[in-house]
């Protein structure tokens, strides 16, 4: 296994020094889409089955933005062997269960799928090369960031799209591109000093300082105030500012200075509020290298009217002490009387190079991930984290109970209704942040 990921990450290596000088048109890009046409039509186990000997013996290629797509591989390719996971010991083990419902499991299948995460946004350019150059390694990938993948990605023909037969996602919402899961990042506050946090507006008064993952090092940040300018979350901000009951005059001061970029940007007049909202956030905005230490320093109990805009799941790291604890934090759209979105939500895809060596195996591991809890438990076992396939979630509404309220996760539909007393999350739109990305980026960038 390390020897794999060693390999790959030498491949990824060449692909970024002499990619860009290769360009040669894949002559079985057809076949690939083809076998997606097919690979929709195809059942679960008839679809393993053509993965199981189309891998057996050789490695496939993967990369993406999550690290636990490494333990979904895993279960898939002991699945493919028979064996299932034991809880208690870690190990895997031969189950009827598995074999039942797998009737062609090979306990000596010897196929591999090895796995990376490229740093600092160059998974856009591994693909992209990989895809240009004569030898093709590359066949699968779990993506974030809507805006890259729809003008980079999807509009250029690079990935292609697969629907598993037994997906019962919402198609529109979460199947072009197919997305794995839904991610939320909501705003936090610490409970154990005087101010309130009842109004969206409040995160970008003149005295916050609301932490948060910089733009620049996790894009779906940007993309998540790009979303803004969307008509439906303009009238979200106008409407939480009409109730606002804080001062409005540096709020006021900010709508009158943007008020001009309506016109020059081509937007309605109304959406002079989400740009003095995204000016006051960057402007007043603490900017950190990470979630994990905005949920550590919230949870301290010395950390009083400190707020957060972060991954909701990062609370599940919380170690319980004197000091720390999740009792020390609300999440701000779970008060009844809070106005305005609760955060914003961004998606993992699941998508397959044009050009995949293996597009069989790409699309049985796909349908593994999306449509068995098995395949999603990775992600799923932890709340902040939904799969577009409904049946594959877990319950998380009582993961913190009485004590802990802040980690009982009020679920998917929760989050995304657009009504009052409900989580209103900004969603990734990708055609949307793709379209809107050239005006707004340079002018986000130069507050």
């Amino acid at each position: 296994m390390k020897q794999n990921r060693i390999k790959l990450l030498v491949i990824l290596a060449s692909i970024a020094i002499c990619g860009s000088l290769i360009s040669c048109e894949h002559s079985e890009t057809l076949s690939v889409e083809n076998i997606i046409k097919i690979a929709q039509t195809l059942e679960r186990k008839e679809l393993y089955k053509k993965a199981l000997e189309e891998l057996d013996g050789k490695t496939m290629y993967s990369l993406g933005n999550s690290s636990r797509t490494k333990t979904a591989i895993s279960h898939f390719l002991n699945y493919l062997k028979g064996n299932y996971i034991n809880r208690k010991t870690g190990n895997y083990e031969p189950n009827a269960e598995i074999q039942a419902e797998f009737p062609y499991y090979n306990p000596d299948f010897s196929g591999n799928i090895s796995y990376v995460q490229p740093v600092n946004n160059m998974i856009f350019t591994y693909i992209s090369n990989d895809i240009r150059s004569s030898s093709h390694q590359l066949s699968m990938t779990l993506i974030q960031d809507g805006n890259q993948i729809q003008s980079k990605m999807i509009d250029t023909g690079y990935l292609l799209n697969y629907i598993p037969k037994e997906w019962a996602g919402d198609k529109i919402s979460n199947g072009e591109p197919l997305a794995l899961q839904s991610l939320n990042k909501v705003f936090i506050y610490n409970n154990q000093g005087t101010k309130k946090f009842t109004n969206v507006w409040d995160f970008v008064d003149e005295d916050s300082n609301t932490k948060f993952m910089s733009p620049d090092s996790e894009p779906v940040g940007k993309n998540f105030l790009y979303m803004l300018t969307n008509g439906k979350y303009v009238q979200i901000l106008k409407n939480a500012y009409l109730h606002y009951t804080g001062n409005k005059d540096d709020i006021d001061k900010a709508l009158a200075s943007v008020a001009k970029y309506t016109n020059d940007f081509g937007f309605s007049d109304d959406t002079k509020y989400s740009l003095a909202w995204i000016k006051l956030f960057i402007k007043r905005c603490q900017i950190e290298i990470d979630d994990g230490p905005i949920a550590a320093e919230l949870t301290k109990k010395s950390s009083v009217d400190e707020a957060g805009l972060l991954v909701y799941s990062k609370l599940r790291a919380t170690e319980e002490t004197e000091e720390t604890s999740n009792k020390n934090v609300t999440v701000a759209a779970y008060q009844d009387n809070y106005i305005g979105f609760g955060g914003y939500m961004y998606k993992h895809y699941l998508q397959i190079l044009k050009t995949s060596p293996f597009p069989w195996t790409s699309c049985a591991l796909i349908n593994f991930m999306v449509t068995t809890q098995y395949g999603f438990s990775p992600w799923g076992k932890d709340m902040g984290g939904y799969c577009s396939n409904p049946s594959s979630n877990q319950d998380h509404s009582n993961d913190g109970g009485d004590e802990y309220p802040a980690k009982n996760d009020k679920g998917y539909e929760w989050w995304i209704a657009n009504e009052q007393g409900k989580g209103k999350l900004v969603i990734e739109d990708p055609i949307y942040a793709a379209k809107i990305s050239f005006i707004m980026s340079k002018w986000i960038d130069e507050l």
